[in-house]
């Protein structure tokens, strides 16, 4: 394999932290370049949105859908018919991400609400997994897992900071 092959399986591999590092660029260059003025809780609320809720569901919907047997591999489980239910409960957040991109407050609030709920029940499971199991394989207890914690949370910091301002 040469170099640039490498790099497509770490970002398809890693496809979170990929998106991450996406929205942490885009938040940067949206701060140095601002065309009128957005607030930076508005700014890192657009780019996560965007890209760590929005495509990286979108990319766990087509994981769990489509290839249910890699996605548990890589989780630890077993394959199951409920990945399809969970492929679903992604594609649901995903398009919640991409649409709040330029959303109203309150669309953007229920986004919030349901990426908490839905991530850190994940985490939940993860963390049960790790404890219960021992399962410390890369998709059950690795930054899955964490940036099932921290997206999600920084988001409600920015919804928060977002709301003072109206």
């Amino acid at each position: 394999m040469d170099m640039s092959t490498d790099w497509i399986a770490w970002a398809l591999s890693q496809f979170d932290v990929t998106m991450l590092l996406c929205a942490l660029f885009f938040i940067v260059l949206h701060t140095i370049v601002r065309v009128k003025y957005v607030s930076f809780y508005e700014i890192i609320f657009r780019w996560l949105v965007l890209f760590s809720l929005g495509f990286t569901s979108l990319y766990t919907f087509v994981m769990h859908a489509f290839y249910p047997h890699m996605a548990a591999a890589v989780i630890g489980w077993a394959a199951s018919p409920f990945q399809f239910e969970v492929a679903m409960a992604d594609l649901a957040i995903g398009v919640l991400g991409v649409l709040s991109f330029r959303a109203s407050y309150g669309f953007r609030l229920a986004t919030v609400i349901a990426s908490v709920c839905f991530l850190w029940g994940d985490a939940v499971g993860h963390m049960r997994e790790m404890v219960v199991n021992n399962n410390f394989y890369p998709g059950n207890a690795g930054s899955w897992f964490w940036l099932d914690i921290f997206i999600p949370l920084i988001l409600l910091i920015c919804i928060t900071h977002l709301k003072s301002k109206k």
